[in-house]
């Protein structure tokens, strides 16, 4: 009798608390688990392989590597092309360039050239260091 007593009790708290809570039924829990699973599929794919998360970081980086790169390029390139119209247009420029790259001078013109090498310690500059032949004195 107890026994059957504590079976009627259990019953009908289980009756109330399914009222309380409500029971959902099968379906939902079906469709809330292929909700959750379609989920972390797409965290999985949203954050891994190359058009992920991590690979779009990857490509930041390497486009602001490709930016800093062509802005140097860009200031080489205004600086090439200061100097091939200074070239064209300026014979001042020009003739500094000839002298200073290629050696040039005017006619009737001495070119010095003065070495590092210490004339006090006794050094004498080789033929390397000032770029032509040394002559040797009489």
């Amino acid at each position: 009798m107890l026994r059957e007593g504590l079976q009627t009790r259990f019953q009908e708290m289980a009756r109330a608390l399914r009222q309380v809570v409500g029971r959902a039924p099968r379906g939902e829990y079906v469709l809330w688990s292929l909700f959750l699973g379609l989920a972390c599929v797409f965290l999985w794919s949203a954050f891994s392989g190359p058009q992920g998360a991590v690979g779009f970081l990857k490509l930041r980086g390497s486009l602001r590597q490709l930016e800093a790169e062509n802005r140097g390029l860009l200031l080489q390139n205004q600086a090439l092309e200061k100097e091939v119209y200074l070239l064209r247009n300026s014979p001042a420029y020009m003739e500094k360039v000839a002298r200073e790259e290629y050696g040039y001078t005017h006619e009737g013109e001495k070119v010095y050239t003065f070495s590092d090498a210490d004339p006090a310690a006794g050094e004498k500059a080789t033929e390397e260091e000032i770029g032509e032949k040394v002559p040797t004195p009489p």
